[in-house]
C-alpha cells in the first residue's frame, strides 16, 4: 500500500466536533489530521471484520442446516424443499 500522503481533503466540523477532535489529537500526542486518518483506518477495518462476520454467519448457517438435514435423515429431495423454504424466508447461505 502506498502511504505517501499526497491528497487533502476538506471536511467541516461543528466548533463541538472540532473541540472533540482537538481534545483526542492532544490526548494523543498527534495532529487533527492524525486523528481522521486514524479514525479512517479504523472504520475500514471494522468494514472488512463485518464483512468476515458475514461470511462467517453464512458458513455457519449453511453447517446447520446439513446438521439438521442429517438428524432428521432428509432425503435429497427433502433438503431441496428445506432449502428452497429458507430461501423464500431470506435466508441466504
Amino acid at each position: 500500500m502506498n502511504n505517501q500522503l499526497n491528497k487533502a481533503v476538506t471536511a467541516r466540523f461543528s466548533g463541538e466536533d472540532y473541540a472533540r477532535l482537538q481534545t483526542e489529537a492532544e490526548r494523543r500526542g498527534c495532529t487533527v489530521a492524525d486523528v481522521i486518518r486514524s479514525s479512517w483506518t479504523h472504520y475500514q477495518e471494522q468494514q472488512q471484520l463485518q464483512q468476515l462476520l458475514i461470511k462467517m454467519e453464512q458458513r455457519q448457517r449453511k453447517v446447520q442446516f446439513e446438521m439438521l438435514c442429517t438428524t432428521l435423515d432428509l432425503a435429497a429431495e427433502e433438503r431441496k424443499q428445506a432449502l428452497s423454504a429458507l430461501h423464500e424466508k431470506g435466508v441466504r447461505f
